[in-house]
């Protein structure tokens, strides 16, 4: 769990909470006889009722960007797999004013994608769409790079025209759950998505996928890529 200061926040909003990759399950003490919740469904519980009030902030001052992989197969005898992470979604919709965000190559949904967007009134998923939310812009294009039969992922032409789409002058955030690499850094991305970004650079990226020890970094195209894999990172507003 991280905090950092941003310039600026729209008005209606005091945080914002951002994360991905939380692929895991709760302790089975914490589920109490019940099977274990997947991580990302705890979290925001525990957000609400602890680490928010600490900080003296409001929940339903609070947005949430998901960038994907919360499912974690039951036996957890590894990491991944692929299922159903729709209860995260609504949990974090449950918690916060909006949710926003993208799928990862490991999760799916209980309903197809096109009818994600049911899941809460407040819950905007993401595929090659953008949203206004809180007077912000924010664009996601799911999934990755690769071979469209499987899971979650696009062909390079695809998601090469998914980005050039949605990134435009009056777009705030794109959300990714893979994401440009930084290789002068020796941080692991996408070189598709590099070689676009160089070209058509929005203001920030938000990305999971890769971890990164250096979780913000700025791109020599004026872009700022933040990397929440498997973290959370609260956004709070500069006093």
């Amino acid at each position: 769990m991280q905090t950092s200061q941003v310039d600026q926040l729209p008005g209606d909003l005091d945080a914002i909470v951002v994360t991905a990759d939380l692929q895991g399950r709760e302790t089975f003490e914490s589920s109490r006889g019940h099977p274990p919740r997947l991580l990302g469904e705890v979290v925001p519980e525990e957000l609400e009722n602890e680490i928010l009030p600490e900080l003296g902030i409001d929940p339903q001052r609070c947005g949430a960007i998901l960038a994907g992989d919360f499912y974690t197969v039951p036996t957890l005898d590894r990491r991944g797999g692929t299922g159903d992470v729709t209860a995260v979604w609504q949990a974090f919709g449950r918690c916060f004013r909006w949710v926003t965000g993208v799928a990862g190559n490991h999760d799916t949904f209980a309903s197809d994608l096109e009818h994600v967007s049911q899941m809460g009134r407040n819950i905007h998923f993401l595929d090659d769409q953008e949203v206004v939310l809180s007077e912000l812009t924010i664009a996601g294009i799911g999934g990755i790079v690769g071979d469209p039969r499987r899971n979650q992922r696009k062909s390079d032409q695809h998601f090469r025209d998914c980005l050039q789409r949605r990134i435009h002058d009056e777009l705030d955030i794109l959300i990714l759950h893979d994401g440009p690499g930084v290789p002068e850094q020796g941080l692991k991305g996408s070189p598709l998505i590099r070689m676009i970004v160089d070209v058509l650079p929005p203001p920030l990226i938000i990305r999971g996928h890769c971890h990164w020890e250096t979780p913000l970094v700025d791109l020599p195209c004026g872009t700022q890529v933040l990397n929440v894999d498997s973290r959370i990172v609260i956004l709070l507003r500069s006093p």
